[in-house]
């Protein structure tokens, strides 16, 4: 299926790695220039490689004071205007529920605040252009909701951004949607920790809640984001995608 985004430019935030690796892989095969946005410069020039067509690369700390600002001019300034926008920050930093408000702050900024200022800042040229991809992660959590409170409620309010900012740009042809992952294998985090030193609990998560009986793959994410970023899915405006193996 031809996705009709070649010569398109994107910005992929927490592209050094997992999800965001995948997802910058899978828009370069359909010509997509990516703009790869992370931490660790390193780990980007490392993404940048396994890319059909090489991007560009800007490493930052995006919590840091003006880090997402000096972005932006960045990238206008050098790159031009993104027609895509993939939001993949996002974690809990460990907060708990009865944390301070400025540490549950500190977690929705994460999650949510800096999507938005990239969103301010870059949304006008796409309607102006009539074209634009937005597509924010979500997680399962969103339905289960399992995991520390801040960070859950971090991404119920990213799930509830992207229905309402999709119904005041998608009529320009501005589509904003998301991707809701499942349990998904990351090294070093709770399940691929669970499945290497506990193989009994990993099989009885899966007979209770996850029915496909494996984890997901930061492969398994990377087409659908694509999909979102292209002309075939200017109906699923509005829309999170649940890529959870059917887990609950």
């Amino acid at each position: 299926m031809n996705l009709n985004i070649q010569n398109k430019l994107a910005l992929v935030t927490g592209a050094g790695q997992s999800i965001g690796r995948e997802i910058a892989i899978s828009l370069a095969k359909e010509g997509v220039k990516v703009i790869l946005a992370g931490r660790t410069l390193e780990k980007l020039e490392n993404v940048n490689k396994e890319l059909e067509i090489p991007g560009y690369l800007y490493a930052a700390d995006l919590m840091e004071e003006n880090a997402v600002a000096d972005m932006i001019k960045h990238i206008q300034s050098q790159y031009g205007q993104p027609d895509i926008l993939v939001h993949n920050l996002g974690g809990s930093f460990g907060v708990p529920a009865l944390a301070s408000t400025a540490e549950w702050q500190k977690v929705w900024y994460f999650n949510v605040g800096i999507a938005h200022e990239i969103n301010l800042a870059f949304i006008p040229s796409m309607i102006e252009k009539t074209w634009g991809r937005i597509v924010h992660l979500s997680t399962l959590s969103t339905k289960t909701y399992n995991g520390y409170a801040p960070y859950v409620s971090a991404k119920c309010a990213v799930d509830g951004y992207v229905k309402s900012v999709n119904r005041e740009v998608s009529k320009h042809n501005v589509i904003v949607s998301a991707v809701a992952p499942g349990a998904i294998y990351t090294e070093g985090r709770h399940f691929s920790k669970l499945q290497r030193e506990n193989p009994e609990a990993i099989q009885n998560y899966f007979k209770e809640h996850l029915p496909i009986n494996r984890l997901g793959q930061a492969s398994d994410i990377g087409p659908a984001v694509a999909y979102l970023c292209s002309d075939q899915a200017s109906f699923l405006a509005g829309s999170i995608i649940g890529i959870d193996g059917g887990g609950m």
